[in-house]
């Protein structure tokens, strides 16, 4: 089994934006990394898998992060298979940040 790798940038907003939506029979984990964030700034990240049963999008795992992130500015999401995978960010309060991701596919 062979391991995929990539990453990006994405900045928040006040609206849910997707860090990334990708379709394909696979197993799927990502890097998160927030130590952009400060002191008064809360964001949403939300990992969304397809429905088995119709092309709707389901939230599998909610996080909220507050605050500068100096304990632990990365946090990974761990491997689910799925057909199609979807990560979202929202900044609910503060200031729009930059987060860098890495996504790790399994095919």
């Amino acid at each position: 089994m062979a391991l995929t790798f990539t990453d990006g940038t994405i900045t928040s907003t006040t609206s849910e934006v997707d860090i990334f939506d990708v379709t394909a029979d696979a197993h799927y984990a990502c890097w998160i990394f927030a130590h952009n964030m400060a002191a008064g700034d809360t964001m949403v990240f939300k990992v969304y898998v397809k429905d088995q049963n119709g092309t709707t999008m389901r939230v599998w795992v909610q996080k909220t992060l507050t605050d500068a992130q100096t304990n632990e500015p990365a946090f990974f999401v761990p491997f689910v298979a799925t057909k199609q995978y979807k990560i979202s960010i929202q900044k609910t309060v503060g200031t729009n940040r930059a987060f860098t991701w890495q996504r790790i596919v399994q095919t």
